[in-house]
């Protein structure tokens, strides 16, 4: 990995992921796509803007090196608002506010409409390390006008883990980008780290340089799933 051109790792050796559909990692389809062409995730292909058709754009499979992982990142979206958690805090009342108040719900429709599965991965793929000291400088550099049009005064790693989509997206379509001498695609996707929880460890992957063997047949969601189970008590969160 010495001659990567940014800090690079292999894949573990299984990741997870929750998704609709049997196969919970094909690809989303393009019909569910923004008007911006991408899927409103961290590390879409932000390309389209640029008139870069549909065929020479990747998207991305994000999964998780635990189960857990995989879990939370898709069910933070239950979390109570800030907004609804201060007005909560404003209430004056003699009574102590009902614990459910404060927590969210991940709804048993949630549940019975996704499937959660693992794969491994091909040892063989690289991935960009994204957290790692020489790639923020690296991206720093690379992508200064970018963070300029997003009014940052830097980019380290809380702006890659911050709310800037666009930033992000660049940052991954720059990675997809790199090619070895030969002309050959160097990296597979990108490792990072969650912004819910630091010892989560997670995985973008480009679906056309994917090579992978399914660990086990997805399955449907439980309420009672393991892996759920922690990532809402982490979360605050009740499963229904």
């Amino acid at each position: 990995m010495a001659d990567a051109p940014l800090p690079a790792v292999r894949p573990p050796e299984l990741v997870y992921r929750v998704a609709r559909g049997l196969d919970v990692f094909a690809p989303p389809d393009w019909a569910y796509a923004l008007p911006d062409g991408t899927f409103g995730n961290r590390f879409d292909d932000p390309s389209a803007d640029r008139g870069v058709p549909e065929g020479e754009r990747y998207r991305a499979i994000y999964c998780a090196t635990e189960r857990a992982g995989a879990f939370g990142e898709t069910i933070a979206c239950f979390r109570p608002s800030i907004e609804l958690l201060a007005g909560l805090e404003a209430i004056e009342d003699d009574e102590p506010l009902d614990p459910e108040l404060r927590g969210g719900v991940v709804p048993e429709e949630w549940r019975l409409s996704r499937r959660v599965g693992s794969t491994r991965l091909a040892s063989s793929l690289l991935f960009a390390d994204l957290p790692a000291p020489e790639t923020m400088r690296i991206l720093r550099e690379e992508l200064a006008v970018v963070a300029k049009e997003l009014g940052l005064e830097d980019l380290d790693l809380s702006a890659v883990t911050g709310p800037h989509r666009r930033l992000t997206q660049e940052a991954a379509r720059y990675v997809y980008d790199l090619n070895d001498p030969s002309g050959q695609p160097i990296f597979a996707g990108i490792r990072y780290i969650s912004r819910l929880n630091p010892t989560w460890e997670l995985w973008a992957v480009f679906h056309d340089r994917m090579r992978h063997e399914p660990g086990e047949v997805a399955e449907p969601i439980r309420a009672d799933d393991p892996g759920l189970v922690e990532a809402a008590a982490l979360l605050g969160l009740s499963v229904e």
